[in-house]
């Protein structure tokens, strides 16, 4: 199977959760920052995993900022996907990764597959590899 995981990331944690779920699957994954995905990736690739971090008060990364309205049912619909995110559960615990809620409904309403329950991770993506793992064995 085909995975493509693109993220967005400021101070390099989601880029990083996005290593560890590469590191834990058994599949033929490709890491794309979402600035540098392309349309013909995402619809090569058998299941899309997006990943955002959430900043302020529950707003999306910049770059997915940028990316969010071109996910549409042209490109996603019917598409696999899984969402994954970065946040910070103890400073913002009511809109802890609100980045992959925004991500999950876009989705949804483009008519894209949820393969996952998304992961949500705070602190440090090494403190939670046993849920990475299990996010990426659920793909």
């Amino acid at each position: 199977m085909k995975v493509l995981i693109a993220y967005g990331s400021t101070t390099g944690t989601t880029e990083s959760i996005s290593e560890l779920i590469k590191q834990n699957m058994n599949h033929d994954v490709q890491i794309v920052n979402i600035r540098e995905v392309k349309e013909e990736e995402i619809k090569a690739a058998d299941t899309v995993l997006l990943g955002s971090s959430t900043w302020g008060y529950g707003e999306l990364q910049d770059d997915f900022s940028d990316y969010i309205d071109l996910i549409d049912s042209s490109t996603y619909g019917g598409k696999n996907v899984a969402v994954f995110g970065a946040g910070d559960a103890d400073g913002f615990a009511d809109v802890f990764c609100e980045a992959v809620n925004i991500i999950s409904e876009k989705l949804e309403s483009a008519g894209a597959n949820i393969v996952s329950e998304p992961l949500k991770v705070s602190g440090s993506p090494e403190d939670s590899l046993e849920n990475i793992k299990t996010f990426a064995a659920s793909i």
